[in-house]
């Protein structure tokens, strides 16, 4: 699982900066830095305030943190070929 790089890659997708975002949150730059880079873990009540944020259900973040690590070895071919695609939906619509 990857939270931070979900973050990021949702975050940068909306064109939304890290310091517009980390105030939104009412949390520091430095802080979602940390996040992002996972060098931190984001608590249940940061992850809600992310999310409504970037106006995503926590489920979405959830869905885009999942690495082909977490995916059984059998399973990983459909999973690469599907992720892109279902986060483009999910996040551009």
């Amino acid at each position: 699982m990857d939270i931070g790089s979900a973050i990021k890659a949702v975050r940068t997708r909306k064109k939304i900066t890290q310091k517009d975002l980390a105030s939104k949150c009412n949390i520091s730059a430095n802080a979602l830095c940390s996040i992002e880079k996972n060098a931190s873990f984001p608590s249940k009540e940061t992850i809600n305030k992310i999310c409504n944020a970037l106006e995503i259900p926590v489920s979405y973040l959830l869905f885009f943190s999942i690495t082909e690590e977490d995916i059984p070895a059998e399973k990983q071919s459909i999973f690469n070929a599907l992720k892109e695609p279902i986060q483009k939906i999910l996040v551009d619509d």
